[in-house]
């Protein structure tokens, strides 16, 4: 992982959020509905605080290979037990949401 600079795995992400850095949703694929469910490709990046410098969420099994989300479910578990409060999901693909620990507006 310290080769690989743009990177960042789960528990460094959670790290990086408690120094002040945001999480940043980008939306890969336009979701679309089925019953009740909206299925997509989400990732998250690693932001900091002068926003310089940003971070791919990668898998554990492979450093290098982008954790995705592909419903609005999984991601907004995921965005909770990272002390998300107020969850912001695009629908389209190319947007991003910004997110960051304990926000509540």
């Amino acid at each position: 992982m310290q080769d690989a600079p743009n990177v960042v795995s789960e528990e460094g992400l959670r790290t990086l959020l408690a120094e002040g850095h945001s999480a940043d949703v980008v939306c890969r694929v336009t979701p679309k509905r089925t019953s009740a469910q909206w299925s997509g490709i989400w990732t998250v990046h690693c932001v900091s605080p002068d926003g310089e410098t940003r971070r791919l969420l990668v898998t554990a099994r492979n450093n290098m290979a982008a954790r995705e989300f592909k419903t609005i479910n999984g991601l907004s578990s995921f965005l909770a037990g990272l002390d998300v409060s107020v969850i912001s999901i695009p629908m389209v693909e190319g947007k991003v949401a910004s997110h960051k620990p304990g926000d509540t507006d």
